[in-house]
């Protein structure tokens, strides 16, 4: 639930460039399972409206950590990687009852509604993120694995962590392809930063250009084919044929943009298809509707995919 602009309007005037502003409304963006986005519509601050997010206490993403996410934003503003500015954060609960940062507002339309994105660009935004130089850019606070297979151990017990809330801890197919998963888990590999999100909701355009990538709850240290996979089992989900998992469109297109091929993708697929399995139950757990994605077509193609594991 938005706060109300008297509750919020007290606490931004009290930060440089609005100490004279007046909020004229506060408005959810629709759509995400992520920190809590509204719009904030203002009258003589330094800008005519600012983004401000709000950390959720239970989701399917959880446990939830706003403060840190804008921590990542502020470090890559360093960076080639196109992201909102950070006007501030609040780590008490004191002034809304939950966490949270205050963002530029970009005025530009997502991925999914845009009237003229390219695919190229959103795939050359991906790649710029994985070569972002993290530890330059001071983001060891996301934590350094000791190895990239260590890292995709990490993104595991996290999954993993949140089944007991969302009821699925002894679903079958789930932990028989968390069991694999983990017994497969590959030993090449390499470190990078990764989104950990790159759904195209995530990517503003304006015109064929990515001008901002938002939603970073879920950055960290790890194999970017992790952030690859999303993409493939998301596509196989919207209807894509389930072929090798190089030969995915996404893939081929990701290797001619990073200047190398990717290899061991039906790895990632199945962990990401196993994710998905359990934001299922967990979307079933915290919502009144049913997941865009039907269980048998998901739980067809993660018993597909785990089979491919040697």
């Amino acid at each position: 639930m938005a706060p109300l602009p008297e509750q919020f309007e007290p606490w931004l005037n009290r930060l440089e460039g609005f100490s004279n502003a007046r909020v004229l409304s506060i408005t959810p963006v629709d759509g995400g399972a992520s920190n809590i986005t509204c719009k904030v519509d203002l009258l003589g601050g330094s800008a005519p409206a600012v983004c401000l997010r709000m950390q959720r206490e239970r989701g399917i993403f959880e446990p939830y950590d706003v403060v840190r996410e804008g921590r990542v934003i502020r470090a890559l503003a360093a960076t080639g990687v196109p992201v909102p500015r950070l006007i501030a954060s609040e780590p008490g609960g004191t002034a809304l009852g939950a966490p949270f940062i205050v963002l530029e507002w970009v005025d530009a339309p997502h991925m999914g509604i845009a009237a003229s994105p390219s695919f190229s660009a959103f795939t050359r935004a991906v790649v710029e993120i994985h070569r972002v130089d993290w530890q330059s850019n001071g983001m060891g606070f996301l934590g350094v694995p000791e190895s990239p297979r260590a890292g995709i151990l990490r993104e595991l017990d996290i999954i993993a962590k949140r089944m007991p809330a969302f009821g699925c801890e002894k679903h079958p197919l789930l932990v028989a392809a968390l069991e694999r998963l983990r017994a497969t888990a590959p030993d090449s590999g390499r470190l990078a930063l990764c989104q950990g999100d790159i759904n195209i909701f995530n990517y503003l355009f304006l015109g064929e250009e990515v001008v901002a990538v938002v939603d970073w709850e879920q950055a960290r240290i790890s194999d970017p084919r992790s952030d690859i996979g999303q993409l493939v089992s998301l596509s196989h989900l919207k209807g894509a044929p389930f072929g090798p998992a190089e030969a995915q469109p996404f893939v081929q297109a990701y290797g001619v943009a990073a200047g190398r091929s990717v290899t061991g993708m039906a790895y990632f697929r199945a962990r990401w298809l196993f994710e998905l399995g359990v934001i299922y139950h967990g979307w079933l757990r915290f919502n009144d509707s049913q997941p865009w994605y039907e269980w048998d077509h998901l739980a067809d193609l993660l018993e597909r995919s785990i089979a491919e594991l040697a």
